[in-house]
């Protein structure tokens, strides 16, 4: 290339206004972009509903590992402190709530993080009798599957 290395931008999680609409009429039924809420939030698009799946902005190796420096055992405390916290609220509300955790192969994955990361998500696994571990296709399948205005 003339000039040097070419730059490129790269839209990572952010996206423009327009982006729900894009995704609705390419046939997608779901995003995991938002950090809007601890719940599943409808979007209302001109080619039919899409869904957003809450998105763990904290609960992240990205900015948990890389960006504040926290190590291992601080990321595993953090995915487990956050699952006590929700199972507190949810026992005590009743409303459902969705976490994620966002996890990168290439940061939490390297072999010195994993023990930690295995220890936080064999405790989650623990308690499966309370909890719902899925995917997002099965939570956007089930909140299709709810009465209209809900969630």
């Amino acid at each position: 290339m003339r000039g040097g290395a070419a730059r490129l931008a790269l839209p990572w999680i952010a996206e423009s206004r327009a982006t729900p609409e894009l995704l609705a009429k390419a046939g997608y039924r779901y995003t995991l972009n938002w950090c809007a809420d601890d719940q599943p939030i409808w979007l209302a698009t001109e080619a039919g509903r899409l869904l957003a799946i809450p998105y763990p902005q904290e609960v992240n190796d990205i900015p948990a590992v890389v960006a504040r420096k926290d190590g291992a055992e601080a990321f595993a405390a953090m995915v487990l402190a956050d699952f006590a916290e929700r199972l507190e609220q949810v026992a005590r509300d009743g409303i459902p709530q969705v976490m994620g955790i966002a996890l990168h192969p290439y940061i939490i994955g390297q072999p010195y993080r994993l023990r930690a990361l295995r220890r936080a998500l064999a405790a989650i696994a623990a308690r499966r009798g309370e909890v719902w571990i899925t995917t997002a296709g099965a939570i956007h399948d089930h909140v299709t599957g709810l009465p209209e205005g809900i969630p």
